[in-house]
């Protein structure tokens, strides 16, 4: 008796009774453990027995769970395709089952119905409603979210994370008031409220009371019977846009889950909406042949990106598509950060400074050092060296905490506590206007930041300079006997170095070294892009925004009651004469 014709052989493992069946994966608490994320040295140690799955076959299994468990469905295997592998030599490709997906496919032991075999999938569409719950009677068989709740929801490790590309940008409400409210498709022509045909107003959730009630108020007042109409239209669409509104707010409660439930690409997700903004995201570009200039753009640069990140901060309080895509967790790290950046410039433009003084400096220096007898020279040249440290060291300290300083003054200027209060207080207004539930923060200019900035530290430049200038002359009267002709020589040092506010135009313009040396030289060709954007590549700022230096003076100068001083830094705590040694050997 061969095989074929034995009692025990089942005809339909050879393709004889080929049995088809449509099924819904069940939930995956009953078999997540073949997806558990992590590593295990030992194969025996695995929970999962590879990966297969609990289906509900429509036809053999009832819908009710109080009938037939999830967790005592048939497991069902998998048929790859030929390009997938099977496994063996680490050939192979996992799958993309999740619960509540519509599978296909066949029964290995035919009639006997015990070991399912998937074949592929049945999709979804955009306007699929998707059930939030799964492993309950009145879900199975219906369409539902791959991040549903089942019966024992995932924790840890098994607990799915949408990604961006999987995260919607319209709060999931009730599905009939979404589609009435939906705005129609490009191209769709609309009735006179604005609704696509097949929704009528009375989809509206309160539209027909609107409407008549607006047509109610017109007639009382003696308005025509165009304009009573007329009114009626503008009442259902301000109506309709408070919905909208109200519908999209964070505040408002989830009906649903936020996620993208199918492969259209068409449909605007949080991924789309970040990598817009990171595209638009400008950085700075440095210019060699205008380093001044380059820095005062380029802080102009980091204030308008902070600003931007900041109003969208605001928006995310009342708009559900900020939300979705705002990156930012933190305001004060983002300001601090900023603070620093602009802190890079700013040490560029006090270096400048420096460099001028040193210049007027040396400039005075000259005529006394000419007069100075041949032997005592070498002593004027110590002198120099020794204000030239001086001057190093000043501007080093300057330089050396301007995070902190320039972290306050952004503060100061922006105000965001007080735009976040108003965005908070706003969020649910009913008004139709914008700007009052999304306070706007207007970009700082680069002449106010900088000019708060050396305001702080005029008063240290100043006094370092008069210092300076003091110490020269009080060396020149000692010496006052022995260079008969040199009285009065530094008189005018004074008036040479001035103050630094006064003379902030001169030092922030002034040329150090000229690259023309014999005057025929071709002028290099100037750098025309200021920054960079993903977006449209290099770009530069009109000519008409453009920080200029005389205006980074008149904002130094300017009486500014407001203006932040230094930040003092903390020294170390000293002990008092009487306190012990402590020998840190001990213990």
């Amino acid at each position: 008796m061969t095989l074929e014709t034995g009692s025990l052989f089942n005809s339909g493992f050879l393709g004889n009774q080929f049995s088809w069946w449509i099924g819904q994966v069940a939930d995956d608490s009953e078999w997540r453990d073949n997806l558990l994320s992590g590593k295990f040295e030992d194969a025996n140690t695995i929970p999962g027995w590879g990966f297969r799955y609990k289906v509900r076959i429509m036809g053999l299994h009832d819908k009710e769970e109080e009938s037939i468990p999830s967790d005592q469905l048939p497991w069902a295997t998998l048929m790859y395709p030929v390009t997938a592998g099977g496994g063996q030599t680490n050939a192979s490709t996992t799958p993309a089952i999740r619960q509540g997906n519509f599978v296909f496919g066949f029964f290995m032991d035919g009639q006997d119905q015990q070991v399912p075999v998937i074949m592929g999938l049945l999709g979804n569409n955009a306007q699929t409603p998707m059930a939030t719950k799964i492993g309950q009677t009145n879900a199975n068989f219906s369409a539902t979210s791959g991040y549903a709740d089942g019966k024992n929801p995932p924790l840890g490790n098994a607990k799915p994370t949408a990604p961006d590309e999987g995260l919607v940008t319209k709060k999931p409400s009730n599905p009939q008031i979404a589609q009435a409210l939906a705005p129609p498709p490009p191209g769709t022509k609309v009735n006179k409220f604005g609704l696509r045909p097949d929704q009528p107003l009375s989809a509206i959730p309160d539209g027909l009371q609107v409407a008549n009630e607006a047509r109610e108020k017109a007639r009382n007042e003696g308005k025509s019977v165009q304009e009573v109409e007329e009114a009626a239209m503008q009442a259902v669409a301000d109506h309709v846009k408070n919905l909208r509104r109200q519908q999209q707010s964070p505040t408002t409660p989830n009906t649903g889950n936020p996620t993208k439930e199918n492969p259209d690409p068409h449909q605007l997700s949080a991924a789309d909406v970040k990598r817009e903004t990171k595209i638009k995201e400008c950085i700075v570009v440095m210019k060699p042949d205008d380093m001044i200039g380059s820095a005062l753009k380029a802080i102009q640069t980091v204030l308008n990106t902070v600003t931007e990140k900041i109003n969208s901060y605001l928006s995310a309080i009342s708009s559900y598509i900020d939300a979705v895509s705002n990156t930012i967790s933190d305001i004060q790290k983002l300001i601090s950060d900023a603070a620093c950046q602009i802190a890079k410039y700013m040490k560029i433009l006090f270096d400048k400074v420096m460099e001028y003084v040193l210049k007027v400096l040396n400039k005075a220096m000259t005529k006394v050092v000419a007069a100075v007898p041949t032997h005592m020279r070498s002593m004027m040249a110590d002198i120099k060296e020794k204000l030239t440290e001086l001057i190093l060291c000043l501007y080093g300290k300057l330089t050396n905490n301007i995070c902190g300083l320039i972290q306050g003054i952004l503060d100061d200027l922006l105000n965001f506590d007080d735009a976040e209060r108003k965005a908070r207080e706003n969020v649910d207004n009913v008004q139709n206007d914008e700007i009052k539930r999304q306070p706007f923060v207007a970009s700082c200019t680069a002449e106010d930041v900088v000019g708060q900035a050396l305001y702080a530290s005029k008063t240290e430049i100043d006094s370092a300079n008069n210092n300076l200038v003091d110490n020269v002359n009080a060396f020149l009267d000692d010496i006052q006997k022995e260079l008969a002709g040199v009285s009065g020589a530094l008189s005018d040092i004074q008036s040479l170095i001035g103050g630094i506010g006064g003379s902030i135009t001169a030092a922030l313009s002034f040329s150090n070294i000229s690259l023309n040396v014999f005057g025929c030289e071709l002028s290099p060709n100037i750098a025309v892009s200021d920054s960079y954007c993903l977006s449209h590549g290099g770009s530069a700022k009109p000519d008409t925004s453009l920080p200029s230096a005389k205006s980074v003076e008149n904002a130094t100068n300017r009486e500014n009651e407001t203006a932040r001083g230094r930040p003092q830094e903390t020294a170390f705590a000293e002990p008092p004469p009487q306190t012990a040694d402590i020998d840190l050997r001990d213990g």
